[in-house]
């Protein structure tokens, strides 16, 4: 299997609306929001003081901005006077590679007078979201992290997913910065920084989406676009604190991203609340007719969030009849406050709502790992390989040049291996759907690491703490099955834990369905505010 590929096949999830393939993304994001309950009426300052933190929802900007308390063009200018402040500390915090204050203000100032007409595009007309600079979105270039890619690869327009939330007139806010080529699994850049975690300012955000998380947990945004391709969504939002969803593989269209493991990643989604992942989700889904994938998606649905309203949970039976696989020898292999965290957050599910839990094995799982890892190796060589020993091998970060080398010493027998190993664990892992609906484990198997002073100024490989923090992630990858992480509570230093929940092919209602319930579950687990955060809003 030289790509994932996925039996034709209706879905059938429970508690769901299905989108209309053919309609706009606002008319899909309009359908969002029917899956939500209302937007219970908040007073900003009031709220601030019965929570010790909250972060604001994207409907939140979008109440704001209809009732004029705040226009999109005074949240612009507050986003950019918040990103210098973060530049300014002590650690630079290094959120952003790329941002242009014109195009930011031209945009507020475009969605300033369409909401002044009460005539906004959608919820997100005005909201600031970042984008993963290994996303086009035009005028920025596009670097992957590094100092070369743009001389040799120009960039002339959106990315699909970037001109779908156009579309919803999203204010598009700049180009968050990510481990060189996506490489690695600190965030921690010799070029532009290392991206630093907004709960601990001496850690890392995670890789290789570590920009837009920690943009989203630091309140610059509430949320953001990332490329999944070993885990690179998911473990930079369980290391922040916030929402990481990626797609089954084919889900959203990677036109205009770039080709860097072509058959392994997704474009992703960073969020700071389930709700928001939805809304993001929605605008973005979808694949274009020349997309180079072998199975094209049905249509997608949409979980109602509904049950949910006014925190009842004994309204929902859809969670209930959820079944969850765990491979208890591979949950357990983390740390021991990763470990705690995530048995806590698994039993008060199980009591809230009786969900099953079936114990599972799940053979080979360190052959995956090899044969995920060579296949991203072959992947990123075949691809830009090239243009690096022309262009950038002189350029690029001591991590990245030992990444090279060693991918380059990868023989033909050993990619074709590892994709006979894609088969037979999506062989293992389709028999274990066959009984259960997703599988459960850590998202991580430890917590945010210390910066290195020797990874700041050369960049930093750690295969020992990097498989630590990928060994949950891969499954989603190599055989590009939908993958959630959602916060569940903190690890004895105060640094956040996710839980991840991988499910069957196109299932992404089940997944966030049942991550809706997580978060209501373990909110008032959730409520330390991060070292730096800001706030738009008040």
């Amino acid at each position: 299997m030289f790509q994932p590929h996925f039996p034709i096949e209706e879905v059938e999830e429970s508690g769901v609306i299905q989108l209309e393939q053919n309609r706009s993304p606002p008319d899909h994001v309009a359908r969002a929001l029917e899956c939500l309950y209302p937007l219970p009426s908040r007073n900003a300052i009031g709220d601030r003081n019965r929570h010790p933190f909250l972060h604001w929802k994207i409907r939140d900007y979008a109440e704001a901005f209809v009732s004029g308390r705040i226009t999109p063009y005074l949240v612009a200018e507050r986003f950019l006077s918040a990103v210098e402040d973060s530049c300014n500390r002590s650690p630079n915090m290094c959120f952003f590679i790329a941002y242009n204050e014109e195009d930011i203000l031209r945009q507020a100032s475009e969605s300033t007078a369409r909401h002044a007409k009460g005539k906004p595009l959608s919820v997100l007309d005005g909201v600031p979201i970042a984008v993963k600079d290994e996303i086009d979105c035009f005028p920025y270039l596009t670097t992957g992290g590094t100092k070369w890619m743009q001389k040799v690869r120009k960039v002339k327009d959106d990315a699909a997913c970037i001109k779908r939330l156009r579309a919803c007139g999203a204010l598009l806010v700049g180009k968050t910065n990510m481990h060189e080529l996506g490489q690695g699994t600190t965030g921690i850049n010799p070029h532009y920084g290392a991206v630093r975690n907004p709960y601990d300012k001496d850690r890392c955000a995670g890789g290789s989406s570590g920009g837009s998380a920690a943009a989203v947990a630091a309140g610059l945004c509430p949320a953001a676009l990332g490329v999944d391709g070993g885990g690179s969504v998911r473990m930079p939002a369980a290391l922040c604190g916030v929402v990481g969803l990626k797609g089954t593989y084919g889900r959203v269209s990677s036109a205009g991203v770039l080709p860097l493991n072509w058959t392994l990643g997704s474009v992703g989604i960073l969020a700071a609340s389930v709700e928001d992942t939805l809304i993001m989700y929605t605008a973005i889904q979808g694949h274009l007719a020349q997309d180079w994938i072998a199975s094209f998606p049905p249509a997608a649905n949409l979980p109602i969030l509904k049950d949910f309203e006014d925190g009842d949970l004994s309204k929902s039976k859809i969670i209930s009849s959820i079944k969850i696989a765990k491979y208890s020898k591979w949950f357990d292999d983390s740390d021991k406050s990763v470990r705690t965290t995530c048995y806590s957050a698994l039993n008060v599910l199980q009591q809230e709502y009786g969900v099953k839990v079936l114990e599972v094995t799940i053979p080979e799982l360190e052959e995956m790992r090899l044969a995920h890892f060579i296949t991203i190796g072959s992947e990123i060589s075949a691809s830009i390989g090239i243009d690096y020993d022309r262009m950038g091998i002189h350029d690029s970060g001591a991590d990245i040049r030992v990444c090279f080398a060693l991918y380059g010493s990868f023989s033909t027998r050993e990619l074709l291996s590892a994709q006979r190993m894609r088969f037979r664990q999506m062989h293992y892992h389709m028999e274990i759907f066959k009984t259960a609906d997703l599988i459960v484990t850590p998202t991580t198997a430890a917590t945010a690491p210390v910066c290195s002073a020797d990874g700041l100024k050369y960049g930093e490989l750690n295969y020992v703490y990097g498989a630590k923090l990928m060994q949950y992630q891969i499954a989603g990858n190599f055989l590009g099955l939908p993958a959630i992480s959602v916060p569940i509570g903190y690890d004895e230093n105060g640094l956040p834990v996710g839980l991840q929940l991988i499910g069957r092919p196109w299932s992404e209602a089940t997944l966030l369905h049942l991550a809706s319930a997580i978060e209501l579950l373990m909110a008032p687990n959730c409520t330390k505010p991060p070292e730096v955060v800001y706030d738009l809003l008040i």
